[in-house]
C-alpha cells in the first residue's frame, strides 16, 4: 500500500482529470471490510466521519471538487425504512453535489484512513475542515441548540465510556480507571456527562453519583454486541444520530475524560482546545504514541508514514 503521504503521478493525474470528483464513501475492499461483498458495511459511525474529513482535506489539497457517498451498500446507518440503499450522510449534513457528467475518482484507503492523532495542532486543523465543510442539516441543529441550552448552566465534566465490542480493536481501559479519574475531577462540576455504548457502565455511574448525572435517553448495547453491529435490524440513521449528538455533548463539556476511540477523539475536533485525559490500557498508550510518532516523523521529513 502507498504511503499515506505519497501520491504517485499516475494517482495524481486520475485526479486531476477533466471533470474529475473525489468520491468520499467505503470502497470495495480498501478498508477491509468484510462484509462488502454481500452488500453491507458495519463500520462505526465515527470511522466513516473521520474517513470524510480526511477525505475532504485530501480534495482540498488536490483541488478537485468532492462529494460524500454512502449509497454504495447497505451501512449500518442507513435508512431501513427505504428498501434501496440511501446515502445516509445526506440526512444529516448538507451534500455537496457534484457538476452533472462529473468522472467519479473513489477514494483509497490510504488517502483517507481515518487514524486517530492525539495532537493539538492537527485537531485544530481538522476543526478548519469541519468548520469550513460540515453543515449540519436543519432538524439536527435544533436538536444541538437545545442541548447547548440544557448544558450552558452548569460546569460539566464529560466521560465517554467506549466498552462493548472495543475490545476486537484494542484492549479498553478497566472500569476502576474511569472511576478513579473522576474521583479526582468530580468534586469541582455540577454535573457529569456520560456517553457511553454500554448500558451497565452507564448505571455503574448513576449509583454512585445519582445527583449529578446527566445521559441522554439513548439505545445502549447489554452486553459485548456494538450498536452498530445489529445487522440492518434497527434504525441505523436513528442510531448515527445519537452517536453524533453525545459526541457534540462531549465538547460543550468543560472537561474530557475520554476513551482511544473515534467517537471520543472526533469531540475534541468539534473542540480541539478541551482539556481532556484519556482513560486507556497499557497497549492502547503504545499504539497511539507509536502513531503519532509516525505523523512526527513525517512533519521532520525523517520518513513518509
Amino acid at each position: 500500500m502507498p504511503k499515506r503521504s505519497s501520491i504517485s503521478s499516475y494517482r495524481k493525474q486520475k485526479l486531476l482529470e477533466k471533470n474529475a470528483c473525489y468520491i468520499i464513501t467505503c470502497f470495495g475492499n480498501e478498508f477491509l471490510c468484510k462484509a462488502h461483498p454481500e452488500g453491507r458495511c458495519e463500520r462505526g459511525f465515527f470511522s466513516l466521519f473521520l474517513q470524510v474529513l480526511y477525505g475532504m482535506a485530501f480534495a482540498k489539497k488536490i483541488g478537485i471538487p468532492y462529494t460524500v457517498d454512502f449509497s454504495n451498500v447497505c451501512y449500518a446507518y442507513s435508512d431501513p425504512v427505504k428498501k434501496e440503499n440511501t446515502n445516509f450522510w445526506e440526512r444529516l449534513v448538507v451534500p455537496k453535489i457534484p457538476d452533472p457528467g462529473y468522472v467519479p475518482v473513489y477514494n483509497l484507503r490510504y488517502e483517507t484512513h481515518p487514524l486517530r492523532i492525539w495532537n493539538r495542532n492537527f485537531l485544530r486543523q481538522l476543526n478548519c475542515i469541519f468548520q469550513s465543510e460540515v453543515r449540519f442539516q436543519d432538524q439536527l441543529q435544533v436538536k444541538i441548540r437545545a442541548i447547548k441550552e440544557a448544558f450552558k448552566s452548569f460546569r460539566i465534566l464529560g466521560i465517554h465510556g467506549r466498552r462493548t465490542d472495543h475490545y476486537t480493536e484494542i484492549q479498553p481501559a478497566a472500569d476502576e480507571v474511569y472511576m478513579k479519574k473522576i474521583e479526582t475531577r468530580i468534586s469541582t462540576f455540577d454535573k457529569l456527562f456520560v456517553a457511553t455504548d454500554d448500558a451497565n457502565f452507564l448505571e455503574k455511574l448513576k449509583m454512585l453519583y445519582p445527583d449529578k448525572i446527566i445521559a441522554h435517553d439513548f439505545f445502549r448495547s447489554e452486553g459485548k454486541k456494538g450498536i452498530h453491529d445489529h445487522g440492518g435490524e434497527m434504525n441505523g440513521l436513528f442510531l448515527g444520530e445519537q452517536a453524533l449528538l453525545d459526541c457534540i455533548s462531549l465538547s460543550l463539556c468543560q472537561h474530557l475524560i475520554l476513551s482511544p476511540s473515534n467517537l471520543s477523539y472526533v469531540a475534541l475536533v468539534f473542540q480541539p482546545e478541551l482539556p481532556y485525559t484519556l482513560a486507556e490500557s497499557a497497549s492502547s498508550t503504545w499504539s497511539r504514541r507509536k502513531t503519532l510518532l509516525a505523523y512526527k516523523l513525517n512533519q521532520w521529513g525523517i520518513r513518509k508514514w
